[in-house]
């Protein structure tokens, strides 16, 4: 009886010199609840990305392709008018219709102009000035209460004359407004593309 009580107070003995103090030996590997954790970590994983996919989905389902829903076309050539300056009647005061001030456009026109830079023929392109010359009437021409009336005025008329220019931004501004600060100008931009220029009555 008494090697048998030696054998186990000598094992318990070893148990504690193996394990460090403080420290309790690790149970042994339980393979089916690691799995079922394991699993329960790639369901997680799973449900996490699905809910990411779906919100992504929701995101391209619902964007408009560039800034202020513009289309592709809008990256590619156009023709550039800078600065133009003429003076005009528009405005809802009767002062504004009466005296007149100063207004400022910039104008750009979307068109392919592969063809005019290979060929180096003004065929092949629209003139600047004939686009100057439409803003030039425009804004010289019959009085509009707004200035969104004037952008578009001038964005129609362009599409309806030059069928070979897919888009229009047109942007007016009015320099001379009476407000309390330091200002270059207060104005309006706006965007049309060639499906919008339905409007035959505008003037050509």
């Amino acid at each position: 009886m008494l090697p048998v009580l030696l054998s186990v107070k000598l094992c318990a003995a070893r148990a504690r010199v193996s394990a460090p103090l403080g420290y309790t030996r690790a149970p042994p590997p339980n393979p089916i609840r690691n799995s079922l954790h394991l699993h329960g970590i790639i369901d997680s994983q799973k449900k996490s990305l699905s809910r990411t996919a779906r919100r992504g989905d929701s995101r391209r389902r619902f964007r408009t392709g560039p800034s202020m829903g513009e289309p592709e076309f809008v990256n590619k050539d156009k023709l550039i008018l800078r600065g133009l300056q003429f003076h005009g009647f528009h405005g809802v005061k009767p002062e504004e219709k009466k005296l007149g001030q100063k207004f400022v456009v910039d104008v750009d026109a979307w068109m392919d102009l592969r063809n005019a830079g290979k060929s180096d023929d003004i065929s092949d392109t629209v003139s600047y000035t004939d686009i100057y010359r439409i803003v030039k009437e425009v804004v010289e021409g019959p009085s509009q209460n707004l200035l969104e009336s004037v952008a578009h005025v001038i964005a129609n008329t362009t599409l309806l004359k030059f069928p070979q220019i897919s888009a229009v931004r047109v942007m007016v501004g009015k320099p001379h407004v009476a407000v309390h600060g330091t200002i270059d100008y207060l104005g309006v931009e706006i965007l049309r593309h060639r499906d919008q220029a339905h409007d035959k009555h505008e003037p050509e």
